[in-house]
């Protein structure tokens, strides 16, 4: 074989190859012209209905739309109805004399009022529920702007100490109330507070959205209290019960507090025994001829409970106030404290 042929034969294999990748590179652009096509035509056929649908929907649509409007309508002004309903009374025309005058009759008959639980009544005759710069020796006449909102707090604080003297709390330590008034002042908690509302002691945890706080009415450690709460279409007061009751009367206030008349939202719960621990129940060999405990000398208790002491059983590892009370005999009386927001709902103008 000459070389021209040799040549030939290289060339025609070279013209093939060439002849073939051009051939796949036409196809896969055609495949992409094509899949381009496609999608054009596709999104064109879909402006092209949207350019030929009517303008309008249809009667049906219309009323259904319609009437939907006016059930949502109905719905929201129900609503509004029911809330506005629950909203506290606020008198404008009251004045500050009357006031004064009103609040001391309140307090006086309150405190006269308040039931006997366990032997021991439930305020101490001077208790001002909350009221302190205003009733005593020291008090002050409010400003006619503030009489309107102490109307309110008056009314709201009336309800909460009925149901707590409902509820049998043994003894109602202080109520506080949010301090708006000029020259309120401010007053820095105790570390005792500061360490309950972070959460280290009892039960509840706190809510960590810090605000002004209170003057310490009610409060000589002056209660932390939140920021006002205040939008177009309702406000909130806060106030805060601080009492000792036992574990059901806790569960029977939470639920009256729940069934007040104003729309009340209870924002944290802090609970701390403040009685003895746990007693284990008594022995067999410690009960007498009729299965009832033996009636020994208080000295001799005591005796036997020192010497006793490391050999009783342990009947939790968890804190005190940690543990689960029930029952008379290992329910002690609990400090509780008790915050809670009362809101007013505003109509919407439209």
């Amino acid at each position: 074989m000459n070389r021209s042929k040799i040549i030939l034969i290289s060339a025609s294999a070279v013209f093939l190859i060439l002849v073939a990748v051009a051939g796949v590179l036409a196809g896969k652009q055609r495949a992409a012209a094509e899949k381009a096509r496609k999608s054009r035509d596709r999104e064109f056929k879909d402006l092209e209905a949207v350019f030929q649908d009517d303008i309008f929907p249809s009667a049906t649509n219309v009323t259904v739309l319609g009437e939907n409007v006016q059930r949502l309508t109905e719905t929201r002004d129900a609503l509004e109805k029911s809330l506005v309903a629950m909203n506290v009374p606020a008198p404008t025309n009251v004045s500050a004399s009357v006031f004064m005058q009103k609040l001391q009759d309140i307090v006086v008959r309150k405190a006269k009022a308040a039931p006997l639980v366990e032997g021991k009544r439930s305020v101490s005759p001077d208790f001002a529920f909350g009221f302190e710069r205003y009733v005593g020796p020291s008090s002050r006449m409010p400003r006619d702007s503030e009489v309107s909102r102490l109307v309110q707090q008056l009314g709201i604080i009336v309800q909460l100490t009925d149901e707590m003297y409902a509820a049998n709390v043994l003894h109602i330590n202080s109520i506080s109330r949010e301090v708006f008034e000029e020259g309120g002042g401010e007053e820095q908690p105790s570390e005792e507070e500061e360490e309950e509302s972070s959460g280290g002691r009892g039960r509840g945890r706190g809510r960590g959205r810090r605000g002004p706080r209170g003057g310490g009415e009610g409060d000589a450690r002056g209660q932390a209290l939140l920021a006002p709460i205040v939008t177009d279409l309702y406000e909130g007061q806060h106030f805060v019960l601080r009492f000792n009751a036992r574990q059901d009367a806790v569960i029977d206030l939470l639920n009256r507090i729940a069934r007040l008349r104003y729309f009340t939202v209870v924002t944290d719960v802090r609970m701390q025994k403040v009685g003895p621990d746990v007693r284990p129940p008594v022995a067999p060999n410690e009960r007498d001829e009729g299965g009832r405990p033996s009636r020994r000398g208080a000295a001799d208790q005591t005796e036997d409970v020192t010497q006793d002491a490391e050999a009783q059983p342990v009947l939790s590892e968890l804190p005190p106030a940690q543990r689960l009370m029930s029952g008379p005999d290992v329910d002690p009386p609990l400090d509780v404290t008790v915050e809670l927001d009362v809101f007013n709902f505003a109509r919407e103008e439209r």
